[in-house]
């Protein structure tokens, strides 16, 4: 399953982050990556991130595609991409919130 986003060059956190030569933190594209894995598993919520890997800075506007695996019903596995860049890489965890 692919979803995309971007992140606009207004964000909050690109003034600060790297002033001159703004890129976008690890930490935004991992709530991006998060919230889309809410979007498709409503009843569970993200309780690790076992493993992460940037690969490559991620630029303001640039549209991301998020490739998830779902490995099993509690472990998602993702990669991040702009065109044929490989960004971000990792897996998280997940549980039911019931």
């Amino acid at each position: 399953m692919d979803k995309t986003f971007t992140i606009s060059s207004a964000h909050p956190s690109l003034a600060g982050h790297f002033p001159g030569n703004p890129v976008v933190p690890g930490a935004v594209i991992l709530d991006e990556v998060i919230n889309i894995i809410k979007s498709i598993k409503p009843g569970l919520t993200v309780t690790a991130i076992p493993s992460v890997k940037f690969v490559h800075p991620l630029l303001s506007e640039q549209t991301v595609t998020v490739k998830i695996n779902e490995k099993n019903e509690t472990t998602i596995s993702f990669i991040c991409s702009y065109r044929d860049l490989k960004l971000v890489t990792g897996q998280l965890t997940l549980k039911s919130l019931s």
